[in-house]
C-alpha cells in the first residue's frame, strides 16, 4: 500500500490514479515562529489547567498529569491546525502536445517524370515518406524508440497532422506518421501554397504549433503572400521544406488552345488556330495535324525560333463528308517534360455541297471580269451572277443562271454568299435589302463588297445594309493618291486567307517591291483605322509609294454582324495581279475569302434551329450563354415556351439540365461552370427536333502548362520562416531542429482535511482519551 492510497482515507472522494507529488497546503497558511507560539501557548494553557486539581485515585502521579497535559495540549494545536484550512495537493500536470504539420502536394504537376533517376515526382514523395518513416515515428513519440518520458503523463511526442494540398488544403485522414497509403492519385488542376500555409495555421488553431513540413514540387499558381509570411514570422512557425522534381530548368513546350470552324466545305481549307507555348524549351518545335481515327498526318508547320508564344495556323482539307476527329500535336527534338499538354483533340463536320455564291455587279469593270470567272471554275462552287448594266437579252453568268434578282426570303436562303460589287443601292427594293440583312445576321450567310468609283459604298448609307460596313460614316470614301502595294496583317494569318505563295509568310515578296510596277494598285478607297468600328479586324492594309505618302490605310476589313460575317475589299484592281503570273494569285486572294465567308452559313445550314454556346472555351467559376436560334418565323411559333436542355460529359453522361427562355427569335440561358472538362449541350423540342453545341472548361492557370519545379521558392519560404531545406538525406535530423511547444497546464487536485470525518475524528479521540484519563484519576 503506497502514501497515496493511505492519504485516500483521511480525504472525501477519489484520488485520481495519474497524479505525481504530495503536499500539505492551507487554506490560512501560518509562519513557522507563529505555529511555534501555538504550541508553546497550548503546552502552556494545558499545563495552567491541570496545575491546582488533585486527584484522589490511587493511580494519580506526575506522569499521569502529564498525560493529561498532553492531550489537552494536542487538543488545542488541532484546533488551530483545522482553523488554519488545512488541504492535500496532489500534484499534476496535463501536456499538451505540440503539432507538426506534413503539407503533401496532390497536384497533376507531380506526375512529371523529372526525379532522379526517370521516377515522377510523386514515385520521389512516396520514396520520401517511406525513407522518413522512422523519423516521424521519432518525432511522434518523442525520442529514439525505448526513451523514457520527461512528462508526468508520459508524454513528450508531438502530434503529426497530415495534410493534402492543391487547389485547398484537406485532411488526408491518418494519424501517427503512416501517410504513404492515404495518398491517393494527384489529381488537383491548380497549386495554391499560400492558401495551404493559412489553412495549416488555421487548423492548428488552439494546438501548439511547433512547424510546418512542406514536400512539393514548389511550383503554386499564387506565391506565399507577405501576409502569410507575417502571420508566420509573428506566431515563430518555422517552415521546413523537401524539394520534388529536377532543380534544372527542363522547360515544357504546350498547346495552348487548338480551335477551327465547327463546319467546313468538303475540299475546303479549313484553318486550325493552334496556340503554342515554348515554355523554355530550346530547338525546333513544330507542330503537326494528324487525322485520330487514321494517324495520318495532313499538315505540319513549324515553330519560329525566336518566338516563346505563337500563334500557328495549319491549312487542312478533307475529301469525304461527315464527322472528323483531328488532333493537334507538337513534335520537339527530344521528350518534352509533360506529353500530356501536347495534343489537342477537336472535331470538324465536312459538308459534301456546293456553296453558293450570289454575285451583284454593276457594269462590266474589270475585276467582275476575272472574279466570275473564278466563281465559274471552281467546282465546289455554285453560282448566280447578275450584271445590272447588261442588255434585256443578255444571257446572266453562273451555273445558276437567274433573270432577276432574288425577291422573297425562300429565295435569299438559297445562298450562303452575297457577293456586292460597284452596285447602286436603288437596284434594290427595301424589303430586298431587309432580308439580305436578316439573312446575314441570323441565318449566319456571308457579305461580300467589293468598293468601286461610282456607287459602293457612296449610295448605301441611309439603307438597311448600311451597318453592315465595318467602318462608320459617312460612306462616301475618297481614293488614295498615287499607287499602293499591298500588305497582309497577322489577322489574315490566323484565319487562313490571303495566303498567296507557299513561303512562310505566305505573302509573295514582288509583290511589295517597290521596284516593281505589275503588282501596284492605282485606285484604292482610303480607310483609316480611326474610322473603323470596334468590332473591325484588319486583314490587310495598303501602303503608299514613296516619301511623301500618307499612313496605311485598311484595304481589306472583317467585322461579325450577328450569325454572319461582312468583309469589305477597298480596291477592284486585284486583276492586276495576272500580269505574267496567270490566275494564280488573283484565285489565291478570292477564293479562300469567298470560301471563309460562305462557311459561317455552314452552323445553321438546313437546320431548324442551332444551339451555340458563348464562349466556347471558358474557365471553372466563368459563365457560358447558351443560345438557340430559330431558322424562321414559324418554327419559333411552334415551339415550346421554355426550351429543355442537357449537358453532357465526354462520357455521354448527362451533367447538368437548364431551361432556355424564348424571346422573339431565340432562347437563352446563361449557366454557371466548376467543373473541367469537355461538354456538349443539347436541345430537344417537337417543333425543330435536336440542335447540339459543344464547348469547354479549362482552367486559365492549366496546371501542367508550366511544368518546371521551384526549388527556390521553396527554399526563399524556408528562409523567411527560419527553417531549412531538407532533402533525403537530410530530413533525418528534422526531431532535433524542430522547437519544443508542448503546453503545460496545473491540473492539480486539491482535497480539503479540515471539514473531513477524519479531523473530527482526530478531534473527538483525543478529548474522549482526555475524558476518560480525567475519570480514571477521579481529578475534582
Amino acid at each position: 500500500m503506497n502514501l497515496r492510497a493511505i492519504a485516500g482515507w483521511f480525504v472525501q472522494g477519489d484520488v485520481p490514479r495519474d497524479v505525481g507529488a504530495m503536499t500539505l497546503v492551507f487554506e490560512r497558511p501560518m509562519p513557522a515562529w507563529a505555529w511555534l507560539l501555538v504550541a508553546v501557548g497550548a503546552f502552556a494553557v494545558a499545563l495552567w489547567s491541570y496545575r491546582r486539581l488533585q486527584g484522589t485515585g490511587k493511580q494519580f502521579s506526575r506522569a499521569w498529569r502529564g498525560l493529561l497535559v498532553v492531550l489537552r495540549a494536542s487538543v488545542l494545536v488541532l484546533v488551530a491546525f483545522l482553523i488554519s484550512g488545512p488541504s492535500l495537493r496532489f500534484e499534476r500536470t496535463r501536456v499538451e502536445a505540440d503539432r507538426l504539420v506534413v503539407l503533401l502536394d496532390r497536384s497533376r504537376s507531380l506526375t512529371i517524370a523529372d526525379a532522379p533517376g526517370g521516377a515522377t515526382r510523386e514515385q520521389q514523395m512516396v520514396s520520401l515518406l517511406r525513407g522518413a518513416q522512422g523519423t516521424l515515428d521519432e518525432i511522434a513519440r518523442g525520442g529514439k524508440e525505448g526513451a523514457v518520458p520527461e512528462e508526468p503523463n508520459g508524454r513528450r511526442g508531438k502530434d503529426i497532422d497530415f495534410v493534402g494540398f492543391s487547389g485547398g488544403a484537406y485532411s488526408l485522414g491518418v494519424s501517427g506518421s503512416r501517410a504513404v497509403d492515404a495518398l491517393g492519385r494527384p489529381e488537383g488542376e491548380r497549386t495554391d501554397l499560400d492558401a495551404a500555409l493559412r489553412q495549416a495555421i488555421t487548423r492548428s488553431a488552439g494546438q501548439p504549433l511547433s512547424g510546418v513540413l512542406v514536400v512539393s514540387d514548389g511550383r503554386s499558381t499564387v506565391p506565399v503572400s507577405p501576409d502569410t509570411l507575417r502571420l508566420l514570422e509573428r506566431d515563430a512557425v518555422r517552415v521546413f521544406t523537401v524539394a520534388l522534381g529536377s532543380n534544372e530548368r527542363i522547360g515544357d513546350a504546350a498547346i495552348v488552345s487548338a480551335e477551327s470552324p465547327a463546319r467546313a466545305f468538303v475540299r475546303d481549307r479549313v484553318p486550325v488556330e493552334v496556340r503554342v507555348d515554348r515554355g523554355g524549351v530550346a530547338g525546333r518545335i513544330a507542330v503537326r495535324l494528324v487525322d485520330s481515327e487514321t494517324g495520318a498526318e495532313i499538315v505540319r508547320k513549324e515553330m519560329d525560333d525566336a518566338a516563346t508564344e505563337q500563334t500557328i495556323v495549319l491549312d487542312a482539307a478533307g475529301d469525304r463528308a461527315g464527322g472528323r476527329k483531328w488532333r493537334a500535336e507538337l513534335v520537339t527534338e527530344r521528350a518534352d517534360l509533360v506529353r500530356e499538354n501536347d495534343a489537342r483533340d477537336f472535331a470538324v463536320e465536312l459538308i459534301d455541297r456546293p456553296l453558293r455564291v450570289l454575285y451583284v455587279e454593276g457594269a462590266s469593270r474589270w475585276e467582275y471580269r476575272y472574279f466570275k470567272n473564278l466563281l465559274m471554275r471552281e467546282k465546289d462552287v455554285e453560282s448566280s451572277i447578275m450584271l445590272l448594266s447588261a442588255d434585256r437579252d443578255f444571257a446572266q453568268e453562273g451555273n445558276m443562271p437567274i433573270a432577276r434578282l432574288p425577291r422573297t426570303k425562300e429565295e435569299f436562303a438559297k445562298y450562303d454568299l452575297f457577293v456586292i460589287g460597284d452596285v447602286p443601292s436603288g437596284f434594290f427594293s427595301p424589303d430586298q435589302l431587309a432580308v439580305m440583312r436578316a439573312e446575314v445576321s441570323e441565318r449566319g450567310a456571308g457579305l461580300l463588297w467589293i468598293a468601286g468609283e461610282r456607287s459602293t459604298p457612296a449610295s448605301w448609307e441611309s439603307t438597311p445594309l448600311a451597318d453592315l460596313f465595318p467602318f462608320r460614316p459617312p460612306l462616301a470614301l475618297e481614293a488614295r493618291v498615287g499607287a499602293s502595294i499591298v500588305r497582309p496583317t497577322s489577322v489574315a494569318e490566323r484565319l487562313g486567307v490571303l495566303r498567296l505563295s507557299d513561303d512562310d509568310d505566305g505573302w509573295p515578296d514582288v509583290l511589295t517591291s517597290p521596284d516593281v510596277q505589275w503588282p501596284r494598285l492605282r485606285y484604292v478607297q482610303s480607310v483609316p483605322r480611326s474610322r473603323l468600328k470596334p468590332t473591325a479586324e484588319v486583314l490587310a492594309e495598303a501602303e503608299g509609294i514613296g516619301a511623301g505618302s500618307v499612313e496605311p490605310t485598311a484595304l481589306i476589313a472583317r467585322m461579325r454582324f450577328g450569325a454572319g460575317e461582312v468583309v469589305f475589299v477597298a480596291t477592284d484592281e486585284i486583276w492586276r495581279w495576272r500580269y505574267g503570273q496567270g490566275e494564280r494569285y488573283p484565285e489565291r486572294f478570292w477564293v479562300p475569302i469567298v470560301r471563309m465567308l460562305a462557311r459561317e452559313s455552314l452552323a445553321q445550314g438546313d437546320e431548324r434551329a442551332t444551339l451555340s454556346v458563348e464562349p466556347p472555351r471558358a474557365a471553372p467559376g466563368e459563365s457560358v450563354v447558351v443560345t438557340l436560334r430559330f431558322s424562321d418565323e414559324e418554327t419559333a411559333k411552334s415551339s415550346a415556351g421554355s426550351v429543355p436542355v442537357e449537358v453532357m460529359g465526354a462520357d455521354g453522361a448527362a451533367v447538368a439540365r437548364l431551361e432556355l427562355a424564348r424571346e422573339g427569335g431565340s432562347a437563352t440561358a446563361t449557366m454557371p461552370v466548376e467543373k473541367v472538362g469537355a461538354f456538349r449541350a443539347v436541345a430537344s423540342d417537337p417543333a425543330f427536333g435536336s440542335a447540339s453545341a459543344a464547348f469547354e472548361v479549362v482552367r486559365r492557370d492549366d496546371e501542367l502548362r508550366r511544368g518546371d519545379a521551384d526549388h527556390a521558392a521553396l527554399a526563399e519560404l524556408a528562409r523567411r520562416t527560419g527553417g531549412e531545406l531538407l532533402d533525403a538525406s537530410t530530413v533525418a535530423k528534422l526531431p532535433e531542429l524542430l522547437p519544443r511547444r508542448a503546453r503545460e497546464t496545473d491540473e492539480s487536485v486539491l482535497k480539503a482535511l479540515w471539514d473531513t470525518p477524519a479531523a473530527l475524528a482526530a478531534l473527538l479521540l483525543l478529548l474522549g482519551f482526555e475524558w476518560i484519563g480525567r475519570r480514571i484519576l477521579r481529578l475534582v
